[in-house]
């Protein structure tokens, strides 16, 4: 029997919800359509029943007319049919499937109305009269929380709703995606989502800032985000063909609540306090329709940039990844030279300017859209640390400690700007233009020395480098676009350029000492000027065509030219008697020319049901290479043909539930540092060298993924899975003296190269005591085949691991987190079977913030990192992480706050890292923030404007 609802214990579905639902039944012609189609696919059941009311208004007491009234399964929460009243109120379903139903009844001024129906007497049920309350009226009475829709699954998208995820006031995006199921944040801000790293951060669809999405996710508020999403961005081509090209990176966009997208919101923090730490920063978005404007600025001395998440993306001397068919895949390329990596001491302390501005904007009726960034980031970086390493042979081990201090300062200008245009119902033009021109400035000084395995002294080292460079960037593409009156039949132009430039002048100072066959330690001094100028220039143009093969069956064709020109100088002057750097070096210099030009055809098909989608093809490339060595006056020209094939397979089983696996084969060439043949002597005592004889390698990857969420029952799982495997992979062969450890490693090629991942992790919510818990497994690991003395060396790395998060949330009180994070790892080499690297490590951290009596609010968090101790890191790293502040609310609604922030306050914090490659092992210590006090005052400022109309569209 019906009974009359209980607006104490209802849940109301959000409103984006509520807008979807009225404007697709209720103002949209076409559903007269799908209630046809409803109504004939289930008058085929053979037993049916019907449902039958009346919508009533309890405070004016009349009839509703136009009310969607659906039936939701309860087995899976999807939309089985719907309908909605008449004028007179009345509403009427008819030829229901048996079963058991949710009722859900929707006005758009009126509370929602849900109860549970079990369907499956023959005839009509008589649902009597359903009375439905104004929910102005209600919320005098009733606190409305939204749950139900908490998170959707639809297609590759996973949408979270923020306010379903209670974070404190005043908490910025990056504290509730860490709060989000299946998505984690370490502490520098890499976000990984889903078992896979998130590149780009969207607002309302569109960039922010370029390619740092910590100024999203530590800029903005929570609490003026509406929606998560979480997607594979397609390449524009793609998107528009709706054939996938195997081109996707993970993609977060953030959707700004309605009422914030008129008039403007952002935040003041200002922070001081002793050991010269600050922390200032000013953000403000001015939102006025479809037109957006956004200015920052930070000085920070805690790191606040997120410096060490891909710092070189951020601060000139690399480049986000692109596809690049010569190669097979994506490719980050480093305009950097032997001075400008990130192997020193070089975490330290960092002191960072930051400021940009970001505008877009939409015109002629959202037929042409802009828009554009320009940032400025300057980083100076203390630093110091200590390296112990082991490395084996196979007839010794050899020891290394190392210590150093540092000094670096980079700087970056970078512009980037988008213009969209819809020239007809048909035709589309999408021009991209970026650049950047950066600094940078390096002092090292490094102390190392070596013993073997009876302990005696190889080699000792001290070492002083310093380096000045610049390197500049321009990249753009033109996209035009076609479609034709056939369904499915597309044609596009893809025109791009680009252009990268680096240059450094450095020099190298080294004292160096070797144990000989005589067991005497032999010094040599190295004093060297060296120069290096590299250029790499790329133009590519591409055609695809689309056509319609069947009703559901497409196909594409396409052909590409694409000519990459790389020129890289490299020069090394001794120092002469007369004190000058005028001596040339063969040894280290070399200019090297490296020029490929390639062809490329392809065809690709794809079948799109309405449950399966199946993508298959391949591209084959004609590859002519020319390699001139200008020094030799020597040239080599070589031809290959790459094969790019590719696969896809998605299943849905319900809206809310897929599976999908991907496969891509690619080939790839080696980068001109790989095959230049010059030393590389920054480190005397381990000099590298390129192979002009590289051969290609190809690429095996397959990527797996499994996802389902309950809506109803707020609960769901996803497994991922996928790894790589390389034929012909590019390693190296380690030449290692056995009596002074000297190292000479040379890029070769090997196969048996894989890697691989896996996860599956599950959340729910526990309604009786209205807490959200998640617990997910993973498993990592590879096999890595290079050469030590010309003898293979297989390494073996496995790491099994496990989490567990418990969250609880009381609007107003408090927001409860604790999480436990456990990994394994094993290493084995083959060069030696003595030498295993097995441990553990534990992550258990937790959260709490407090809202006290007299506007009062206290927060602490824990982060404990334990690292078993092993045969060769016997001294014990673990660290307890132990933070908090204590604050008061200001001003109207709580939009200011001055507190007092302890950081580190037990003064553990060491910077740390354990890695195990081929045959070696090493721990690293570095200098880092440690303990600091800071009195901050932050005020989250807002003037609202007119609720913004309409909903914003995303491209993947």
């Amino acid at each position: 029997m019906l009974q009359h609802f209980n607006y104490k214990e209802f849940t109301i579905i959000n409103q984006s919800m509520k807008s979807m639902l009225y404007k697709k039944f209720y103002k949209n012609s076409i559903s007269l359509l799908l209630v046809t189609f409803l109504f004939f696919n289930n008058i085929s059941f053979s037993q049916s029943v019907a449902l039958k009311g009346v919508i009533n208004d309890t405070i004016n007491h009349k009839n509703l007319s136009n009310t969607v009234v659906s039936l939701i399964r309860q087995k899976d929460s999807i939309l089985y049919t719907f309908s909605r009243s008449n004028e007179q109120g009345q509403f009427v379903i008819s030829n229901i499937k048996p079963g058991n139903y949710i009722l859900f009844v929707t006005h758009p001024t009126y509370a929602d109305y849900t109860d549970k129906l079990d369907l499956y007497a023959k005839g009509t049920t008589d649902l009597g009269t359903i009375k439905m309350t104004l929910i102005a009226h209600l919320l005098e009475e009733v606190i409305v929380k939204s749950r139900v829709s908490a998170i959707r699954i639809n297609g590759d998208t996973t949408e979270f709703k923020s306010d379903s995820f209670k974070v404190r006031d005043g908490a910025n995006v990056e504290e509730m995606l860490k709060k989000l199921p299946g998505i984690q944040v370490d502490k520098d801000g890499k976000i990984t989502a889903m078992g896979e790293t998130v590149k780009k951060v969207l607002v309302d669809g569109e960039e922010f800032f370029g390619d740092d999405p910590t100024i999203a996710t530590r800029n903005l508020q929570a609490s003026d985000v509406d929606k998560v999403q979480v997607f594979d961005k397609k390449s524009d081509q793609a998107t528009f063909s709706g054939i996938d090209d195997g081109q996707k990176e993970k993609t977060i966009n953030l959707k700004i609540k309605a009422d914030k997208k008129n008039g403007y919101f952002g935040k003041v923090e200002a922070s001081g306090g002793l050991n010269d730490r600050w922390n200032n920063s000013l953000m403000i978005n001015k939102f006025q329709g479809k037109q957006k404007l956004s200015a920052y600025g930070i000085m920070s001395s805690t790191g606040k940039t997120g410096l060490d998440w891909e710092e070189r993306n951020k601060y000139g001397s690399g480049d986000a990844p692109e596809y690049n068919e010569d190669y097979g895949g994506f490719m980050y390329s480093d305009n950097g030279d032997e001075f400008d990596r990130s192997s020193y001491y070089g975490e330290g302390l960092p002191k960072t300017w930051s400021g940009g501005l970001n505008y877009s904007n939409k015109y002629n009726d959202d037929k042409q859209s802009l828009n554009g960034s320009y940032r400025f980031v300057k980083v100076n970086t203390n630093g110091s640390g200590n390296n112990l390493s082991q490395l084996t042979t196979g007839n010794n081990v050899f020891t290394t400690k190392e210590s150093g201090n540092t000094f670096s300062s980079k700087q970056r200008q970078s512009a980037n700007g988008t213009f969209d245009w819809t020239i007809d119902s048909l035709t589309s033009l999408k021009v991209k233009v970026n650049g950047s021109v950066g600094k940078t400035n390096s002092l090292v000084t490094n102390l190392s020395q070596a013993t073997n395995s009876l302990g005696g002294i190889t080699n000792e080292s001290i070492r002083n480098t310093l380096s000045n460079g610049d390197n500049s960037k321009i990249n753009s593409s033109a996209l035009l676009r076609r479609k034709f009156a056939k369904k499915g039949r597309t044609f596009s132009l893809n025109l791009e350029q680009a252009y990268n430039q680096s240059n450094a002048d450095a020099y190298l100072f080294a004292n160096i000492k070797k144990l000989e066959s005589n067991n005497n330690l032999v010094a040599t001094q190295t004093d060297q000027n060296k120069l290096s100028d590299s250029k790499t220039s790329t133009l590519n143009a591409k055609v695809t065509y689309t056509e319609p093969l069947a009703k559901e069956l497409f196909a594409e064709v396409s052909y590409a030219a694409r000519n990459t020109w790389n020129d890289a100088e490299r020069l090394t002057y001794n120092k002469d008697a007369g004190g000058k750097y005028a001596a040339l070096n063969d040894t280290f210099s070399n200019h090297y020319r490296f020029n490929v030009l390639t062809n490329t055809g392809g065809l690709s098909l794809k079948l799109n049901k309405k449950k399966v989608t199946v993508n298959v093809g391949s591209s084959v490339a004609f590859t002519d290479f020319k390699q001139t060595d200008v020094f030799q006056s020597a040239i080599v020209k070589r031809n290959f043909v790459n094969l790019f094939p590719k696969a896809g397979f998605t299943y849905k089983f319900n809206q809310t539930s897929q599976a999908n696996i991907q496969y891509n084969g690619s080939t790839q060439q080696p980068s001109i540092s790989e095959i230049q043949p010059v030393q590389d002597n920054s480190n005397p005592l381990n000099i590298t060298i390129g192979n002009p004889n590289l051969k290609q390698s190809f690429n095996h990857s397959i990527n797996v993924n499994i996802n389902s969420y309950k809506v109803m029952q707020q609960r769901g799982f996803f497994f991922y899975g996928g790894g790589d495997i390389k034929d012909n992979a590019i390693v190296t062969n380690s030449t290692i003296n056995d009596t002074s450890g000297k190292t000479i490693n040379q890029y070769i090629n090997a196969d048996g190269n894989y890697n691989y991942y896996s996860g599956f992790n599950y959340f729910m919510k526990v309604k009786k005591v209205e807490a959200n818990v998640n617990f997910g497994l993973n498993m990592n690991g590879s096999r890595y085949n290079s050469f030590v003395n010309n003898i293979k060396n297989t390494t073996l790395n496995t790491s099994p691991g496990f989490e567990i998060g418990i969250s609880k949330d009381k609007e107003k009180k408090y927001n409860f987190s604790v999480e436990f994070k456990m990994n394994y790892n094993l290493a084995t080499t083959t060069v030696t079977n003595t030498v295993k690297t097995n441990y553990w490590t534990m992550d258990p951290s937790c959260e709490l913030t407090y809202q006290l009596p007299w506007k009062l609010e206290i927060n602490a968090d824990a982060d404990y990192s334990v690292r078993q101790r092993t045969e060769q890191f016997n001294v014990n790293n673990n660290v307890l992480m132990l933070n908090g502040y204590i604050g008061r609310k200001l001003f109207k609604n709580d939009k200011a706050i001055i507190k007092f922030i302890a950081h580190d306050i037990l003064n553990q914090n060491i910077g740390y890292t354990r890695n195990v490659s081929a045959n070696q092992v090493s721990e690293r210590k570095y200098e880092t923030i440690t303990r600091y006090f800071l009195l901050s005052f932050l005020w989250n400022f807002t003037k609202k404007g007119p609720a913004a109309e309409g909903n914003t569209t995303i491209t993947k």
